[in-house]
């Protein structure tokens, strides 16, 4: 439909079942959500959509898997009460204020208290005794130079860390182990995780704080996390390292996995795959998910021609970025209005395409 603002793709699988059937909340078994820090706010609309309509009387079990901001989202979605979990966390994220040039610590403790508001009371209890929402993040357990505290070892690593992923993505193993904290009532659907090892942590009332900080620690911004009960010693930090935008065979059997996506272009597999361009997710791993994504066309009519990201640290000072995401996310407001219009007029075979790396 010309000048929609959202797209979807769809993995071949996935594809069949929405041109045969169209798609229903109950065939979604899992929802991934993609690094990206404030790129988030671009698909906050389209959160509350799923949280007060589409999901609103979920009974099924229905796995989240998230890496950095986009772990923060999953974890509003597996509270009591998601809706307030998500206004108070775009809150939170709009006030960000910083020294103009910040020490690690610094973003450290604004970030702790992101989190503090967004969990409040009860959320991390609520989000491990959830009756349905089976919430799963991830970090990456650093090695060598990126595990230490100093600004200039860490670049000194994460250069080496490139260099050698442009050669191959199992070449990074020297530098980091990435942890899955899963739910502790169900791991989820995903067999095995490519290119890095994998430990897996149960995650509980007394871990997930410190989980939720980790998989946010980007390298030489914040602090890394250490002491997580129930893993081992070490440096944690943004479990985009592995798990940026995601190449995993996340698999359910009984169901598709939904991706709300702030780029139509194809996900972006690791942290240090950004300016791979021959580097994309294998299509088989995504034979079952459905992708969400606002239009090029549309992000065009956002300020400066793009969603927030974490330039608009750099580039603005608050209260003119605050203003600046205010205005983003008025705007997308009409992701969130499309999906509705899907939704209520069945438009979902009508709309979806093959993935756009097919």
């Amino acid at each position: 439909m010309k000048d929609f603002p959202l797209k979807i793709f769809a993995g071949r699988e996935a594809l069949a079942h929405i041109r045969k059937n169209g798609l229903r909340p109950d065939d979604i078994s899992m929802i991934l959500a993609a690094s990206g820090g404030p790129k988030w706010l671009a698909l906050a609309s389209m959160d509350a959509f799923l949280l007060s309509e589409w999901f609103s009387k979920r009974l099924k079990p229905l796995h989240l898997l998230g890496t950095s901001a986009g772990a923060w989202r999953m974890a509003c979605y597996a509270q009591k009460d998601p809706l307030s979990a998500l206004g108070r966390f775009k809150d939170a994220y709009l006030s960000q204020t910083y020294s103009p040039k910040p020490t690690p610590g610094e973003v450290s403790r604004e970030c702790r208290r992101i989190l503090g508001i967004l969990l409040g009371e009860n959320g991390a209890k609520a989000i491990v005794n959830h009756s349905f929402m089976r919430y799963h993040t991830i970090a990456a357990r650093c090695r060598g130079l990126i595990s230490l505290d100093s600004r200039a070892f860490q670049t000194l690593g994460l250069v080496a860390a490139m260099l050698l992923n442009a050669i191959s993505p199992n070449a990074i193993r020297p530098f980091f182990e990435r942890f899955l904290f899963y739910h502790p009532k169900k791991k989820p659907p995903i067999d095995h995780f490519p290119h890095v090892p994998v430990r897996r942590i149960a995650l509980s009332v007394d871990n997930i704080r410190k989980a939720l900080l980790a998989t946010g620690a980007v390298p030489t911004v914040i602090s890394g996390v250490k002491d997580i009960q129930g893993a081992p010693a070490g440096t944690y930090r943004d479990g985009a390292l592995t798990d940026y935008q995601f190449d995993l065979p996340a698999l359910p059997d009984d169901g598709f996995v939904l991706y709300p996506h702030f780029s139509a272009r194809p996900p972006i597999p690791g942290w240090f795959d950004k300016k791979l361009r021959w580097r994309k997710p294998s299509l088989d791993n995504y034979r079952r998910a459905v992708i969400l994504a606002p239009s090029e066309a549309f992000v065009a009519t956002l300020p400066g021609g793009r969603i927030p990201d974490r330039h608009d640290f750099y580039a603005y000072s608050y209260p003119e970025r605050r203003a600046r995401w205010e205005k983003a996310l008025s705007t997308c407001e009409k992701l969130g209005e499309a999906m509705s219009d899907i939704h209520s007029r069945r438009l979902w075979a009508s709309l979806a395409e093959p993935l756009p790396w097919s």
